[in-house]
């Protein structure tokens, strides 16, 4: 753990800590990400021992900073804007997450000026909900009388998964980046937006967009250096905010049939595949089941590509095809494999 990363108290300091599960049925995916990263004036720390590690086989640790870029539909209408929460940092134009950046840079020198204040391409898992560690001298190198806990949601960036660059505005651009996360997921649909959403957000929100948005159940698969310590091996579950913002294009011709729709298609139990962005954080104020802890991030995603698969979807995605009847064919030549018909019996 770098030594400019502090530690992260929860206000809810007296939250008993959260166990995995043992197993991932009816927890959906992973979630992967791939995003823009600023590590601002902290640089990487290295843990080469594998049991120190905050996850197993990544010997680097930073506090690295997320943007997530706003699309002017969320923020100019008020009803969509509600659903928002709101961070002291954040402005019209952007949210902003602090992560611990967990990678692999084994054989890598680090130098600070190419860490410091610099931007990064990544790509790899993210856990948006509060994780915890207990940090003692052998970890955290500035000195401890005691141990302490590290408290942040966690990226994990593989070998590979990182690339640095240097940000380039172009005309129109306020500031940089303007993309925002995009992800990657499945998993089993909890219910949408009229049963899991709180009154409020219901009456503002309106009927028909109350039915294009719902919440999708994911895990991480977590093993820190050493299982037995927090924050424990197995699948932490978080959830996430799925919207289709159809008053917006190009929603607003994509999800025509969504709207038409008497039921919502957020069913409970039906599985939802999905490559959105993730364009800002959900209150906890607008939940009726909120997270445990209050930096819990959950991810407003808006999909670009989606499926439903409901249980007659998915038997027929995985029903065996039925055997082909041979036939009977005349034998070729190797050749005559890559030829067309006509070319054939040129060939011959």
């Amino acid at each position: 753990m770098a030594s400019s990363s502090p530690a992260c108290p929860d206000a809810q300091d007296d939250a008993p800590r959260r166990r995995p599960y043992e197993y991932q049925r009816n927890l959906g995916s992973d979630m992967t990400l791939m995003f823009f990263v600023t590590t601002d004036s902290d640089m990487p720390a290295k843990c080469p021992l594998r049991d120190r590690q905050l996850i197993r086989g990544l010997d680097g640790e930073a506090t690295a900073r997320v943007m997530f870029p706003k699309p002017p539909w969320l923020t100019e209408d008020q009803r969509y804007r509600s659903l928002l929460r709101i961070a002291e940092a954040d402005d019209d134009d952007f949210s902003q997450g602090f992560f611990s950046l967990n990678m692999s840079l084994f054989n890598k020198e680090i130098v600070a000026s190419e860490w410091q204040g610099r931007y990064f391409i990544m790509q790899g898992r993210v856990h948006p909900y509060i994780l915890t560690w207990d940090l003692d001298e052998g970890l955290y190198r500035e000195p401890v009388e005691e141990p302490i806990e590290y408290r942040a949601p966690a990226l994990i960036v593989r070998d590979l998964g990182f690339q640095a660059i240097s940000p380039r505005l172009t005309t129109g651009d306020k500031s940089f980046p303007t993309m925002s996360p995009v992800a990657c997921f499945s998993g089993p649909i909890l219910g949408s937006g009229r049963s899991l959403l709180r009154s409020g957000p219901i009456a503002k929100l309106g009927e028909d967009r109350l039915k294009c948005c719902g919440f999708v159940q994911l895990s991480s698969f977590i093993v820190p250096g050493n299982p037995a310590r927090t924050s424990f091996g197995g699948f932490h579950p978080f959830q996430v905010f799925v919207l289709f913002p159809i008053h917006a294009n190009p929603w607003a011709t994509l999800c025509n049939k969504m709207v038409e729709k008497r039921d919502t298609k957020f069913q409970p139990h039906t599985l939802f595949v999905c490559t959105g962005k993730v364009v800002g954080f959900l209150s906890h104020d607008a939940m009726a089941h909120p997270p445990q802890l209050d930096r819990d991030l959950v991810f407003i995603v808006v999909p670009d590509t989606w499926t439903f698969y409901d249980r007659p979807s998915l038997d027929a995605v995985f029903a065996p095809s039925s055997a082909a009847q041979p036939t009977n064919s005349s034998p070729t030549s190797p050749l005559a494999r890559f030829l067309s018909p006509s070319k054939r019996k040129r060939a011959s």
